[in-house]
């Protein structure tokens, strides 16, 4: 008779499942989590100034970029396609 033994990985899961449960369990409120993960520093002191005052250089603003193409924009119109050549008969 052979005896059955659980997945490890499947054991793995409940443990951590089970942990997270208890874990959020300990908290007054779910609202105070995210108050958990944050780090605030002060800003760095000093006076901010734009870094590419003119733009940034390599890039002309006058032709419409994808990225920074409004959104619903119409596409530009397509060029007609060119002219078939004639047939040649035999």
């Amino acid at each position: 008779m052979t005896t059955y033994r659980p997945d490890r990985r499947l054991l793995l899961r409940t443990g951590m499942l089970a942990g997270l449960g208890l874990a959020l369990a300990g908290c007054e409120t779910l609202q105070d989590i995210p108050a958990m993960f944050e780090r605030r520093s002060p800003p760095l002191a000093g006076d901010r100034r734009p870094v590419f005052p003119e733009g940034v250089p390599g890039i002309d603003r006058s032709i419409q970029q994808p990225a920074n193409s409004p959104i619903g924009a119409a596409p530009p119109p397509a060029e007609p396609p060119p002219a078939a050549a004639p047939a040649r008969g035999r």
